[in-house]
């Protein structure tokens, strides 16, 4: 199996250069001792005449990354690595890892099913100065922002596996796939902190979280998010240091984009009021919920909005409310205001 390996060199992925800490190339054929009747030694091969690779980078995060576009759109990517050409490469794993006073790292694997073309040689590049991102602030949707200084360090990963599919083919070398499967597409978030007085819901939870990547400048260069449900939460501590709280967010359904609440019109609202919920993404809802009472909802026509009637078995005068709940098959949504009963 041939495998090539470099540090601090430039990588190209569909004509974008990436300068990368460490890059690994690798390829393989799918071969298969034959072994011959009444014998357990074979001097046979069968081939499958196809060839499996993988590429995996490491590289600090200095602005937008192209690379976490394909978390969702499934892109196929061609490269260039040291004069070894590949394509047919697919996203299988992202992953990007935070610390305190430490720039931020990111690790990406792509699987791609064609022969690597061209020769291997050295080269080098004089790389400028750049800004690495450093982590803006944290937000978990029902508890605000967690500050900064005390994230001892977190981490989001993306997992995917592929499954290639060929044609049946009676001769042929290196055949190419018709199509390529995503399946068990899934996002997750990992917090460490000593901040106590933020108040996560409890294991198994709706929730969303986000984390923003900010310049030198404070100016948001890339924006991570995770809406799914919170399935960690664990408050640990060693001796001789400090009490830390773990916590972990992982959404499954990649497919539909979450959605977003921006505005809930009236507010108050009286009960048996007909009250308008406008935003994105507002489309498959599966449940609309304000302080963990359902309300009736009208099925949307569009992403953009829907209405909600205000149940009449409420208490009024402003004694009832929060933050409305959305949920759709893409995710978790509550409003930044609170939805209050008059």
């Amino acid at each position: 199996m041939p495998f090539y390996t470099a540090n601090n060199t430039e990588l190209k992925l569909n004509g974008t250069g990436y300068y990368v800490s460490d890059v690994s190339l690798s390829s393989s054929a799918d071969i298969n001792p034959v072994k011959k009747i009444g014998s357990n030694l074979s001097d046979e091969y069968s081939s499958a005449g196809r060839v499996n690779g993988s590429l995996s980078i490491n590289y600090f995060l200095s602005g937008e990354d192209p690379i976490k576009n394909l978390i969702e759109n499934d892109e196929s990517v061609s490269g260039n690595f040291c004069g070894l050409y590949f394509d047919s490469g697919h996203l299988t794993s992202y992953s990007l890892n935070y610390g305190p006073n430490q720039p931020v790292s990111v690790s990406a694997s792509f699987s791609f099913f064609s022969q690597v073309s061209g020769s291997f040689s050295k080269t080098s590049s004089n790389l400028d100065d750049v800004n690495i991102l450093n982590v803006g602030d944290f937000r978990f949707s029902e508890t605000g922002v967690v500050n900064g200084e005390k994230i001892l360090s977190l981490s989001y990963s993306f997992n995917n596996s592929i499954q290639p599919f060929y044609a049946i083919q009676e001769t042929g070398e290196n055949p190419v796939p018709i199509r390529v499967s995503s399946t068990n597409k899934s996002v997750s978030m990992q917090l460490e902190t000593n901040d106590y007085s933020i108040n996560i819901p409890s294991t198994g939870l709706l929730c969303r979280a986000a984390m923003s990547m900010k310049d030198n400048s404070g100016v948001e260069q890339e924006r991570y998010e995770v809406s799914g449900v919170v399935n960690s939460e664990e408050m640990s501590v060693t001796a001789g240091e400090l009490l830390v709280k773990n916590l972990s967010v992982t959404q499954a359904n990649l497919a539909i984009q979450p959605p977003e609440i921006s505005s809930i019109s009236p507010s108050p609202a009286e009960t048996g009021a007909h009250v308008v919920v406008s935003g994105s993404n507002l489309s498959n809802i599966e449940s609309v919920s304000l302080q963990g009472q359902d309300l009736s909802f009208d099925t949307p026509t569009g992403t953009t909005g829907f209405g909600v009637t205000i149940p009449t078995n409420v208490p009024t005068g402003g004694v009832f409310g929060g933050p409305l709940q959305v949920r759709t098959r893409g995710g978790l949504a509550l409003s930044t205001g609170a939805l209050l009963i008059s």
